[in-house]
């Protein structure tokens, strides 16, 4: 269980993580106004980057080790590494059975969506 804070500095607790990114998604749009001013989509866009955020690095703790050194250290992950990632948490994706098929722009697309990097 996470906790969160909304725009007016209340405190959320969040039991699932993924329920909760897909009503702030759903909810962003909203033009009703609160009562501190603030519309409820602003309030949801305000908290959909706190649980992004703690998704990102709930995905990063389950790295393999070695993948995790190399992020830690800053050295570039290869073809190898993000296949291997990509197919231990998703492994009917495309990248887990064709990575070296792949153009590298596509590769680099599909890892920055799972783990939350930004790659170029």
């Amino acid at each position: 269980m996470k906790t969160i804070k909304d725009i007016t500095g209340n405190s959320i607790e969040v039991t699932d993580l993924n329920a909760a990114i897909r009503q702030c998604k759903d909810c962003m749009e909203s033009p009703y106004k609160m009562e501190s001013g603030h519309t409820v989509g602003e309030n949801y866009a305000y908290m959909l980057t706190q649980l992004i955020a703690i998704q990102q690095e709930q995905r990063r703790n389950n790295w393999l080790s070695s993948t995790k050194k190399r992020y830690e250290e800053g050295k570039r992950f290869t073809k190898i590494d993000i296949a291997y990632e990509i197919g231990r948490h998703e492994p009917y994706h495309p990248a887990s059975l064709y990575w070296d098929s792949l153009h590298r722009k596509e590769l680099v697309t599909f890892f920055n969506d799972i783990f939350g990097a930004n790659i170029e």
